[in-house]
């Protein structure tokens, strides 16, 4: 019985341990505004005015990297575009507030141009609505007269 337990702490111990540097992915942040973000809704949609996957990797407060959806024979992977270490410019209006799109993190040991990074472990068609670091909604993407848009499935 204690070997159980002692085994499953160790097993409980190895998947919190990280090889590689963790990164948040999200979409380009987004400015909304406050009077519409205080009355969202499930299914309302979100258009971002996007009309390619761009995603963005995110350590903290700083964008690291720029990154393009590829499709490697029948999986996708994340391609680097861009390497971008500046710290993310956040909206201080009265109006508008900054809206992170985020799908999860992600692991990766390089952050060089042409790089690709495997999205097995994430669903990106899920996707969590934060702002002021808190989580307000979660929702999925979907694509709006070629454009890409989010549908609210949970308001918090």
């Amino acid at each position: 019985m204690k070997s159980e337990t002692q085994a499953y702490h160790l097993a409980k111990m190895m998947l919190e341990q990280t090889r590689y540097p963790r990164y948040e992915l999200t979409l380009p942040l987004v400015a909304v505004r406050k009077s519409k973000l205080k009355k969202l809704a499930v299914d309302d949609v979100l258009l971002l005015g996007l009309d390619v996957l761009e995603f963005v990797l995110m350590d903290g407060e700083r964008s690291c990297a720029k990154l393009l959806l590829k499709q490697s024979g029948n999986m996708y992977e994340l391609e680097i575009i861009d390497f971008t270490n500046k710290p993310v410019k956040q909206i201080d209006s009265k109006k508008y507030k900054t809206l992170k799109l985020s799908f999860g993190t992600v692991q990766s040991k390089v952050l060089d141009v042409g790089h690709r990074i495997d999205t097995t472990q994430l669903d990106l068609m899920k996707v969590t609505l934060v702002s002021e670091g808190k989580t307000i909604a979660e929702g999925s993407l979907v694509n709006v007269d070629e454009e890409i848009a989010i549908q609210i499935k949970k308001v918090k």
